[in-house]
């Protein structure tokens, strides 16, 4: 069986939104980002939505699916820095940051330290963890509820601070798939690659639908779903992939990951 792990979240919402999970031919596993990240390192998943990080920390043992990912050009709206103190303030300051995802704090970290020119301390922690810090760092839809309590100054959606310095959109998650299962199961991951390359279909026409459905699952109303979804996009294109260049360049200068990472894909 083909081991596959999804992201739990509202925003993947229209890729699986056709999605046959009864197949007995895979298995789906849903859980948040970080933990996806974990099983398919130890190998534990054949394949998973993980954090562009995780890709990049690790792509000696992967291959992409092509034209998938979870991006955004522009703002994302699930991404987001709820700040006590003005931006430009928050050197020396603490920031709580979420341990969903390795993606968005090696984000926040460089748009804050090496684009904005601050020196801020971080803590790992939950929301309840940051009472008495500057900051918060959330993603998905914690940051869907949080943005509504209005507890905070500012909130600063990552997705449009690094399109505002690069010009460029951010990819958050690709489908990575490790390459033992793609020798081993190439059949079943090309027979997985179509169903879900038609669910994405399925699914970014019928976002009304999804927005309905997916009402009781957060604090947003309808129409509030409904624009946070048109703001995800689930492509790979080019200009994505230049974009994942000029974010890998980044990390390998800040000494994230010890190398710069090519961009191999499965052959479907």
């Amino acid at each position: 069986m083909l081991k596959i792990g999804l992201v739990s979240y509202l925003n993947t919402a229209p890729l699986v939104w056709g999605l046959n999970k009864q197949k007995t031919a895979w298995g789906i596993y849903e859980a948040h980002p970080s933990e996806l990240n974990r099983l398919l390192s130890q190998g534990e998943l054949d394949m998973a939505l993980v954090s562009s990080f995780e890709y990049a920390a690790h792509a000696e043992n992967y291959l992409l699916l092509p034209d998938i990912s979870i991006s955004a050009t522009g703002r994302v709206g699930s991404v987001l820095l709820f700040s006590r103190l003005p931006l430009e303030k928050l050197s020396h300051q603490e920031i709580v940051l979420t341990r969903a995802s390795a993606t968005s704090v090696a984000l926040l970290k460089l748009l804050l330290e090496d684009f904005c020119g601050l020196k801020p301390l971080y803590r790992p922690g939950t929301y309840e963890e940051s009472r008495d810090a500057s900051a918060y760092l959330a993603i998905g839809d914690e940051a869907l509820i949080l943005r509504t309590k209005n507890n905070f100054l500012e909130c600063h959606d990552l997705a449009a601070l690094w399109m505002e310095h690069t010009r460029l959109p951010f990819v958050f998650a690709v489908l990575a798939v490790r390459k033992e299962a793609w020798e081993q199961k190439k059949d079943t991951i090309k027979a997985f690659a179509r169903e879900l390359y038609l669910s994405r279909a399925k699914g970014t026409a019928a976002l009304g639908d999804i927005a309905k459905a997916c009402r009781n699952l957060t604090s947003l109303g309808i129409n509030e779903c409904l624009v946070y979804l048109k703001g995800i996009e689930y492509d790979l294109s080019g200009l994505k992939q230049e974009a994942l260049r000029v974010f890998f360049r980044h990390l390998v200068r800040r000494g994230e990951i010890p190398k710069l990472p090519e961009l191999k894909f499965v052959e479907l």
